[in-house]
């Protein structure tokens, strides 16, 4: 009860007394003493009646008080629990008392402490304790959104505050302006949740689109996702798009039927069945599917079911098994044929050892397949043909690669019997053998098996192509009929250009596939009488009799027509192309061995010119083909002869014209043939493998030469050195280097390497690496001939290299021709960007001279200055000026 109450309560009461009681005397008496009397005891009651009324009334306020205390009391309780559980941080801001447009903390909620890892007071204590937390990303966007606030009252955004702990949490706040009647700022209420957990769920969920594309769009196998109600698709990849033939527009206009085949829908729709009712995931079996054009092939599917857009769907993958269920067919009618077959069949190993035998096998002979394998065929001899017998027969079979005739065996019951036995030896492509064939039959069933060995024997087994041998086979007939009716014949040599790079990114099952679809489609560009052989690998023999050589152009035009046509392997479309070489009997050559060499030499040459066209041999082309051989033969021994010597070319500062380095040239003093030149010994002595000896007798020669240049106190300049393909790949460069430099006690500066453009390309990780360890060891890296291939500038600043050589036939240009100007001044100017020097070679005129410094070149050699000379010479030039 409030005191104005109570105020007025006393008055009404005081009132009502004085005139009541004043009214009641006068009635009871009117004598004055008694009336006095009365009056004291009037007062008196009054007192007392004042005073049991206050304490009344103050009672009655006491309660009330109290009431309304222990109301508050349960709201506060209420609301601190509320804040207990309550997720959300709860606080209020007013005014800054100095700063109108700060806000310093009211009240801040006890959980802040488990969301921030700071309590309440430190919130508290300083009004920018906020604004320095926030995460530098969200500071400008958060700052502009609270001064937003002023004019709208309310405000709702997400940002991240730093944890105690030096992460960073998720908020999501919520903000409320309040203000009093004259339109100022009175108090700010918020409210923060923590959202740390949904932001990484939303960056989960972004993870898995991104996952999603990742496995699906970009997968090479085909892929769909369908409704599992409609059987219409609702999404595809690019893998499915080109497998199929279909657009995605065309694709999300059917259903999964329209790639079945009709007779295939019932059974279908029974599969999507058992999906609808089991769900999850699973393999769904082998299928044949139709594509766009009509043609059916077979698909292993496996799929998932999911919702997608709340809808049931599935989410299939097709891979395409054609191939496997192809061989897998042959394989199960080889097996039926052997199995079925009346002929006893078995196979041995290279090493004479049982590896396969068939039911009449051991029908005939009474042993089972676990007491045959791994013996010998030595377990049936009956002992009737002696050891010349068998003598014969392993020679016959070790020159020939097969035997037949009549030979005695013994079974298991001790019987002997006679058998007509066939043996094959089976070899590789590269000649090895693999296995033994043999078959035992009676002579009314003897042909059949012939024909089947044969087959094994002289077909390849990739492409089902005649190989090597029937070719040979083949070859001795034409050419024979040839010579003898004077009619012309042509050997065509075709090698696909970069197949390898096939079979390293898409493995080989892609480039066997490649090869069979070649085979079919080769053998349609050929007559009946023609002869496609595959050799092994990428490289196909055609062998055409009645073709002259006016007729190659016409047959390769087909040829390689028929390889430019797209390859759909591994749901990509790639194309090829193809070297062809060609050459003609008699003119290049009288038997199948000297055709096939003159025709290998025109693919090399065909390779060398840019691939993808075709060359015919001559005579002169197959004698360089001898002379290479006898050059192979003699360059053997050429470092244990003491044949090669150094010869050196100055290399000159472009400014000064002085000396400042020499490069080492390899030659060949040949005993018979005189001096050969680098060009022609060195492919020869990389294609047989005795680069290695060559390169390091150069290496330790050349320093050998400068070690006694020094010692005879001429001043030397530092030697460069070309390092060929094999020798920058070898393991131990590293190593021989620092050894040779140690062993002829010179600093490594004085020795430069030379790398050829494609030697740096070729592999970059381990050009990286390599390069990195020959500089640890001081010296200078060069890459040579720069600018004749095709470099990666992106690697090529990775590379520490010291300095670009302008290759000759650039430099050959200068004042004549405005490409090799501008191409000259490009790899300067590239060159001084990457803080490298340059040095041109081939500089043989005053004209080149010119514009190579002009153009700040760095370094020039070549016939203008110093034709290379041997070390007598070169010590000359070092003790002159020139020096």
């Amino acid at each position: 009860m409030s005191a104005r109450r109570i105020v007025l309560y006393f008055l009404a009461f005081g009132i009502l007394w004085i005139l009541g009681s004043d009214h009641l005397l006068a009635l009871i008496t009117s004598d004055v003493a008694t009336l006095s009397a009365l009056q004291s005891v009037k007062g008196l009651a009054f007192v007392g009646l004042s005073a049991l009324l206050i304490l009344v009334l103050g009672r009655l306020a006491e309660r009330r008080h109290q009431r309304l205390q222990d109301e508050t009391n349960r709201q506060r309780e209420r609301l601190a629990h509320i804040l207990e559980v309550t997720p959300a941080v709860l606080y209020t801001l007013k005014p800054h008392p100095t700063d109108p447009g700060q806000w310093t903390v009211d009240f801040v909620s006890q959980n802040v402490e488990d969301m921030t890892g700071h309590a309440p007071e430190v919130w508290a204590a300083r009004h920018d304790f906020w604004q320095r937390h926030l995460h530098p990303e969200d500071l400008p966007r958060v700052l502009a959104a609270q001064a937003r606030l002023a004019g709208c009252d309310t405000l709702h955004h997400e940002y991240r505050i730093r944890h105690a702990d030096g992460s960073y949490r998720w908020v999501d706040d919520r903000l409320r302006l309040l203000r009093g009647a004259d339109g100022r700022p009175l108090l700010l209420t918020g409210a923060w949740l923590d959202i740390t957990d949904r932001k990484c769920a939303e960056q989960a969920i972004q993870a898995s689109e991104s996952r999603y594309h990742e496995l699906f769009e970009v997968n090479p196998l085909p892929m769909w996702v369908f409704d599992l109600g409609t059987l219409r698709f609702m999404a595809v990849n690019e893998a499915a798009i080109a497998k199929y033939g279909y657009s995605r527009e065309e694709f999300l206009s059917m259903s999964i039927e329209d790639i079945r085949p009709a007779e295939d829908v019932e059974h279908l729709r029974r599969t999507v069945n058992i999906h609808r009712q089991d769900g999850g995931y699973g393999y769904s079996g082998e299928w044949q599917h139709v594509r766009k054009d009509g043609t059916r092939f077979w698909v292993e599917i496996t799929g998932h079911t999911l919702l997608r857009d709340g809808r049931p769907a599935r989410l299939v993958l097709a891979q395409d098994i054609t191939d496997r269920r192809q061989a897998e067919e042959r394989s199960r009618l080889i097996s039926q044929v052997f199995e079925a077959t009346e002929e006893g069949i078995f196979i041995t190993d290279a090493q004479n050892r049982f590896v396969s035998i068939n039911r009449t096998f051991s029908r005939i002979t009474g042993y089972s397949p676990e007491e045959v394998l791994g013996q010998t065929p030595a377990l049936l001899k009956s002992g009737r043909q002696n050891r010349a017998f068998y003598a014969e027969l392993w020679k016959q079979l070790n020159t020939e690669g097969r035997w037949e005739g009549e030979i005695w065996n013994r079974n298991k019951a001790g019987e002997v019997y006679p058998e007509w036995l066939a043996i094959n030896a089976i070899k590789d492509e590269r000649g090895q053998l693999q296995q033994f064939l043999g078959i035992f039959t009676e002579t009314s069933s003897r042909k059949s098996a012939e024909e089947r060995i044969l087959r094994l024997a002289n077909h390849d087994s990739l492409t089902d192509l005649p190989n090597r041998a029937l070719l040979a086979d083949r070859a001795r007939v034409v050419l024979a009929t040839a010579r003898h009716q004077h009619l012309p014949v042509v050997l065509m040599h075709l090698n696909l250009d970069h197949f390898s790079a096939i079979n390293e990114s898409l493995g080989h099952e892609a480039g066997d596939q490649v090869l069979r679809e070649l085979a079919l489609r080769l053998t349609r560009c050929l007559e009946p009488e023609d002869t496609l052989c595959r050799l092994g690998g990428d490289d196909f023999i055609l062998l055409l009799p009645g073709t002259a050589v006016g007729d190659v152009a016409q047959i390769s035009v087909r040829l390689m027509d028929a390889v430019a046509q797209p390859f759909a392997v591994a749901g990509q479309d790639l194309r090829l192309s193809a070297s062809i070489g060609a050459a003609e009997f008699p003119e290049n050559g009288s038997d199948l061995t000297e055709l096939s060499q003159a025709a290998e030499s025109a693919v090399h040459l065909a390779k060398r010119e840019g691939r993808n066209t075709v060359r015919v041999a001559s005579r002169r082309l197959q004698e360089q083909v001898q002379e290479t051989l006898a050059l192979a033969r003699d360059l053997r021994w050429v470092v244990e002869r003491r044949e090669l010597v150094l010869h050196y070319q100055a290399q000159l500062d472009t400014r000064s014209e002085r000396v400042v380095g020499l490069e080492a040239l390899v030659r060949w003093q040949h005993p018979q043939r005189g001096l050969v030149p680098p060009g022609r010994f060195i492919p020869i002595a990389e294609e047989s493998g005795l680069i290695q000896e060559i390169g390091r007798w150069v290496l330790d020669e050349a320093l050998r030469q400068m070690a006694a240049w020094r010692a005879a106190g001429l001043p030397v300049v530092p030697v460069a050195i070309n390092l060929s393909v094999s020798q920058f790949r070898h393991p131990r460069l590293p190593e021989d280097v620092a050894e040779a430099l140690r062993r002829h006690d010179l600093p490594a500066h004085l020795l430069e390497l030379e790398l050829t453009e494609s030697v740096a390309m070729e592999d970059s990780d381990f050009t990286i690496a390599r390069i990195a360890a020959l500089k640890q060891l001081g010296v200078t890296l060069s890459i040579d001939d720069f600018g004749t291939g095709y470099s990666s500038l992106s690697y090529l600043k990775r590379f520490t290299v010291d300095k670009l050589k302008i290759d000759q036939s650039f430099v050959r240009g200068l004042a004549q021709s405005p490409q090799d100007e501008a191409i000259v001044a490009t790899v300067i100017n590239l060159a001084r960007s990457l803080g490298l020097h340059t040095i041109a070679e081939g500089v043989e005129t005053a004209e080149q001279l010119d514009f190579l410094r002009r153009h700040g070149c760095d370094e020039v050699q070549g016939f203008h200055f110093h034709r290379p000379a041997p070390a007598e010479a070169v010590a000359g030039l070092l003790s002159s000026e020139t020096l």
